[in-house]
């Protein structure tokens, strides 16, 4: 080591010792700066501002990843990975290996299922069946009536969504009613055609469902894939897609389980925050470990 070199760490190493030194990246040098001018408004000496370079990440695998060494490329490379193996379920048939898809409003999940679809998965889509169980004639419709009235059908005697939706989205208690008349139903529909999928050669079905965590459908799944997004992005999409306010969007928002309640849910997780490709690119690495785990070609 050069005498100059042998010094300069010397150096270092002392005003570290001091306790009056701030080591900063080329990103953060100006949250340095601020520090000082707060430590001079409180009559506090400047700290010493030693500026490094970040480390580039040889390992990047992928455009949405950060160029250097970050916490955040680690946790993009966990998408679509097994982030715990799924328990065995002994009421649970083995065939068909159903896969529970939920996540929040405009997390994206819908277009992961077609991807799914695509992939060779049999889906069912848990969401629209809440609307068919309850049609006319079935045990859903008369128990809906009982519960609600005949005031919330149609001239057709069909359940009209949007009367049934002002009686239920405004009050809690109602809508907590609602869905423990119909999440069974729901359920046992989804099962049905389930085995349906399966009898026409889908080994692996996918149950997408919004309320699969607060309704316990977990249970009745071998394993949990969920897709998320930040708050703001969810919030964002939510006011584009339906032309609802800032204050609406995040009502319906906060009145979904968090992102982190997802999480801990999960086998697999996936972001959709990026490109339509690299939420495919995440489906593609669960499908492709799926297979390998259950032996399918």
């Amino acid at each position: 080591m050069e005498w100059v070199d042998l010094l300069l760490v010397l150096q270092l190493v002392s005003t570290i010792i001091n306790s009056s030194m701030i080591v900063v990246s080329s990103e953060t040098i100006g949250g340095g700066g601020k520090i000082n001018e707060i430590r001079a408004a409180n009559n506090l000496n400047p700290l010493c501002i030693h500026e490094v370079e970040l480390l580039a990440d040889i390992n990047r695998e992928n455009e949405v990843e950060e160029m250097k060494i970050s916490s955040s490329n680690l946790r993009i490379r966990c998408l679509g990975t097994l982030l715990r193996p799924p328990q065995p379920k002994a009421m649970i048939p083995v065939r068909p290996y159903i896969v529970g898809l939920t996540g929040g409003i405009a997390s994206g999940k819908s277009n992961i299922g077609e991807h799914l679809k695509q992939l060779g998965a049999g889906v069912v889509d848990c969401d629209r069946l809440a609307h068919y169980v309850y049609r006319p004639g079935t045990t859903g419709h008369r128990q809906v009536v009982e519960l609600f009235g005949s005031d919330i059908l149609d001239e057709m005697g069909a359940v009209d969504r949007k009367k049934l939706g002002a009686i239920v989205f405004n009050n809690k208690e109602q809508l907590d009613r609602l869905s423990a008349l119909v999440w069974p139903l729901i359920l046992e529909e989804a099962q049905v055609q389930a085995q349906t999928l399966y009898s026409q050669g889908h080994e692996v079905v996918v149950l997408e469902a919004a309320v699969l965590i607060r309704a316990r459908w977990t249970e009745a799944c071998h394993e949990v894939w969920v897709s998320i997004v930040p708050p703001t992005e969810a919030i964002k999409r939510v006011m584009e897609r339906n032309g609802i306010s800032e204050d609406e969007a995040k009502a319906r928002l906060d009145s979904q389980p968090t992102n982190t309640e997802y999480v801990e849910q999960a086998n697999i997780v996936f972001c959709s925050l990026w490109q339509k490709e690299f939420t495919h690119k995440q489906v593609d690495k669960a499908w492709t470990n799926l297979k390998e785990r259950l032996s399918l070609p």
